[in-house]
């Protein structure tokens, strides 16, 4: 059996000599409710039929009964509240609300947040990535740096990213998410001298 530290909080009390993991929801709730409000189907505040929106939205991929024990109307207020205090949405109406401009960017964010590349075996080949982000979209340059190593990508240089996994989709993807199409060129590479270094790193030895 595994070892689980009392202090690991993904794991519930002990019950007959085991720690069962806890059930967690799909996905914040509060994110849930963006992702609905930026396609149109969350724009009233009703409980119920939120409920019913994120149970279809999952495509029922969930424990239904855990999944309605999780989301009452408080859980949802409280969504909405926080939502609200972030400008993520505004009530134009009474019992209604809509995405804003600076919820369509959490948005945008959320979804590169998800994005991975998959470790493949090694075709032989870099996937060189270079970019060249001016100053106005500083905080997005950033953002897209930091998501390249969080994904994998090795910083050769200042502005130049290597890995050695197809990754065209996911980098085009996050450019679209950022608008930055036309600052970034992804370059598909032989194997060059020195890149013993690389191989090391990515253990493709």
């Amino acid at each position: 059996m595994t070892y689980v530290h009392p202090q690991d909080d993904r794991f519930g009390r002990k019950v007959g000599g085991h720690r069962y993991k806890k059930w967690k929801p799909p996905e914040p709730l509060a994110v849930t409710i963006l992702k609905l409000t930026a396609v149109g189907i969350a724009v009233i505040m009703s409980p119920p039929l939120l409920i019913n929106a994120m149970k279809a939205y999952l495509n029922y991929k969930i424990d239904e009964a855990r999944y309605y024990e999780y989301i009452d109307k408080k859980r949802i207020q409280n969504s909405l509240r926080y939502l609200k205090r972030k400008h993520f949405i505004a009530f134009p109406g009474k019992g209604k609300f809509t995405i804003t401009k600076t919820g369509r960017a959490r948005l945008d964010r959320i979804n590169i947040d998800q994005i991975i590349v998959k470790r493949v075996p090694w075709d032989g080949k870099w996937r060189l990535l270079t970019f060249d982000i001016p100053e106005e979209k500083e905080s997005k340059r950033d953002y897209f740096r930091r998501r390249l190593k969080e994904i994998g990508f090795y910083h050769f240089q200042r502005s130049v990213f290597i890995i050695p996994y197809p990754c065209r989709l996911e980098i085009n993807t996050m450019c679209e998410e950022l608008d930055i199409e036309a600052n970034i060129h992804l370059i598909t590479a032989d194997s060059f001298e020195g890149d013993d270094e690389l191989k090391s790193f990515f253990r493709l030895e």
